[in-house]
């Protein structure tokens, strides 16, 4: 057997080539619409839970006569729920009833703006009290635990639950025109003594999108779920900032759904 003969046995044809090409090709593909796939499903199951708290919210107004969270301190006590201690009696954001569930302020202790008992975090653990929804939120509110820097998801999750879509958190808090709302965010891992710091925004502009269509009108400024951008304090006292400052989530009033990079946050009203 010559060398010619040789060689052209132990090297490739170009159809073989383009068939392991094409193979190739076929399983990154499936990889990356798996991936589109399981996002998909979880922006779904995050639309559910949002649902969800939505139904407990409106049955605990029912039964209790007052949001859960806000409760003024007195009727929680007579029912049976969490309430604050004496020391934080007469603070708003602390279980005062004025309709709105926000952070307390002017209570003692360091940073008491972002505190971990105040109203947002309250409001799951009367839920959860109540029946209402699955979780444990908040045990340590109140205790020295409170007082530690918050350094992992996993911690800020035992105060306020884990949305379906990965690395993010369903949260309550700054109201907005007299209304309550839940936010889809992204929490920062590590942040500041007995506080959640600043959130990150989870969702790109398509995905906004898509779960505004779903739930309301599709547009980022009307409707009962608006687009934010949360890297601001998410509880804190500095406002977020108009959806107007972030163009990477929306363009002239409406998603900027060409855009592939996380910039989004929402809002879902309370309904």
């Amino acid at each position: 057997m010559n060398r010619y003969n040789i060689c052209k046995k132990l090297g490739f044809t170009l159809i073989e080539l383009s068939v392991v090409i094409i193979i190739i090709g076929l399983i990154i593909g499936s990889v990356l619409v798996g991936k589109d796939l399981v996002r998909s499903a979880e922006i779904r199951s995050t639309i559910s839970q949002i649902e969800q708290y939505n139904s407990a919210v409106r049955t605990f107004q029912t039964k209790y006569n007052g949001i859960p969270g806000d409760l003024k301190y007195t009727d929680a006590a007579a029912s049976g729920l969490y309430r604050i201690t004496n020391a934080y009696v007469g603070y708003y954001g602390y279980g005062d009833g004025d309709g709105l569930v926000r952070n307390g302020s002017g209570a003692p202790g360091p940073n008491a703006n972002m505190r971990l008992y105040g109203e947002p975090f309250m409001f799951w653990r009367h839920l959860g009290e109540a029946g209402l929804i699955n979780g444990n939120y908040g045990a340590g509110l109140n205790t020295a635990a409170e007082s530690g820097v918050v350094s992992s998801l996993e911690e800020v999750n035992k105060y306020i639950p884990a949305a379906k879509l990965t690395a993010s958190t369903i949260a309550v808090g700054s109201p907005l025109d007299g209304r309550n709302y839940f936010l889809l965010i992204k929490m920062p891992t590590t942040t500041g003594v007995g506080a959640f710091g600043p959130s990150t925004n989870p969702l790109t502009a398509q995905e906004a999108y898509n779960m505004d269509s779903k739930i309301d009108d599709g547009l980022p400024t009307t409707g009962v779920v608006f687009a934010v951008d949360g890297t601001g304090d998410f509880n804190g006292t500095t406002p977020w900032k108009t959806v107007s400052a972030d163009s990477g989530c929306v363009a002239s009033s409406a998603y900027a759904i060409t855009q592939t990079t996380p910039s989004c946050s929402l809002r879902f009203r309370f309904q």
